[in-house]
């Protein structure tokens, strides 16, 4: 097993990957489609494992395929950081970033707001949507950049990744009789909030039951003000006039959340590389990032 592998054979990958296709992504790379099959190719021997398997002009990852991507990303955004470090070069264009409706996101936009200040020749446009519709968005090319909640399983385009502690909340003086199914507020499924509380009441055997269903949060905490019931929270989208609920009232403990970074390292240019950057640079700043 060799111990350095080139960084243009996992350039190559993620291209095929995020462009979809040897062709297209030949094209991207400045190379003849042959070319760009043997530096796969070449992956392959070094790793000593199929990656993609292709049938005509479609293809598939196999499950290391799948499972070198994340590893790919990470060592190619740091490629790229060091050869941005070192580029004496105004950074241009436009971003379209995507944050998330489903938790408080002026972390966020409190950091690219400095990084829009700091480079004046770059557009930003902001979308916020729910993480899952962010996460498609990206995928369909309406995106350039996402911030979203990291479901279980395979997700495509994730460069990294932070974790982040759910709470439950609940107006300040309000109680709900522990033999009764719970009143919870939540975002429409599919919901990484949604399913750690139903989750945890399944597994203390205590029922529960929907009363009211918003895309935002600000819904919800309006929700929980007027007394309708419970809802996942963290502690950066806690209002004044909620408590936190603890186990010993009936509401076990919920599992924590992963926030990830997406993009597609094929069609970033340099200004969104240096953003990405900048946002990771953020995060890392705060021990517990208001991310939620």
């Amino acid at each position: 097993m060799p111990k350095n592998i080139p960084t243009d054979l996992l350039r190559s990958f993620v291209t095929v990957v995020d462009l979809g296709g040897f062709t297209k992504a030949a094209k991207a790379l400045g190379r003849t489609q042959p070319a760009v099959s043997l530096q796969i190719r070449r992956l392959e021997d070094l790793l000593q494992t199929k990656l993609i398997r292709t049938a005509g002009r479609q293809f598939r990852l196999t499950d290391d395929g799948v499972a070198l991507g994340p590893y790919a990303r990470q060592l190619l955004r740091l490629n790229d950081d060091i050869v941005a470090h070192f580029a004496d070069s105004a950074l241009a264009g436009w971003i379209r970033v995507g944050v998330p409706t489903d938790f408080s996101h002026s972390f966020l936009l409190e950091a690219i707001s400095e990084f829009a200040a700091r480079h004046p020749d770059v557009r930003i446009e902001i979308e916020s949507m729910l993480s899952s519709d962010l996460r498609v968005a990206l995928a369909d090319d309406r995106l350039d950049i996402t911030v979203a909640l990291v479901p279980e399983g395979n997700v495509p385009y994730l460069v990294e990744t932070t974790a982040i502690e759910p709470l439950w909340a609940l107006k300040k003086d309000a109680s709900f009789d522990p033999k009764k199914p719970v009143p919870i507020v939540r975002h429409p499924d599919p919901c990484e909030y949604a399913s750690r509380m139903r989750n945890a009441l399944r597994t203390s055997g205590r029922g529960w039951r929907t009363v009211l269903v918003s895309r935002d949060v600000e819904g919800l905490q309006s929700a929980v003000l007027a007394g309708l019931g419970a809802t996942a929270l963290t502690p950066a989208t806690l209002k004044p006039g909620m408590r936190i609920v603890r186990d010993d009232e009936g509401f076990p403990a919920l599992t924590q959340l992963s926030i990830g970074l997406f993009y597609k390292h094929a069609v970033l240019h340099d200004a969104g590389h240096a953003l990405t950057q900048h946002l990771l640079d953020h995060i890392r700043k705060n021990d517990k990032p208001d991310f939620a």
